[in-house]
């Protein structure tokens, strides 16, 4: 789990022959209202450029810095335990 200014996020990735397969947000920052809409707003979009790139390496979301670098960060660390 990754802490942000806005609550924690926790990513699973599913790794098949060594490329990303899926990528599921256990858990979303929960500060709130608009800290929830955001959340809900980027992760499919960080979802989807995670899956294209097969890395953590991507672009945040414009209007979303605090989730998607928990998320991104998160994506890393699941990359890392998973040996890729």
């Amino acid at each position: 789990m990754i802490s942000t200014r806005y609550g924690t996020i926790q990513v699973q990735i599913t790794v098949n022959s060594g490329k990303i397969t899926d990528v599921t947000a256990l858990k979303l920052t929960d500060d709130g209202g608009r800290s929830v809409q955001i959340s809900a707003r980027a992760a499919p979009v960080l979802r989807s450029e995670v899956l294209s790139a097969q890395s953590a390496n991507v672009a945040s979301v414009s209007g979303a810095t605090y989730t998607s670098d928990g998320y991104l960060q998160s994506v890393q660390s699941a990359l890392d335990q998973a040996g890729l």
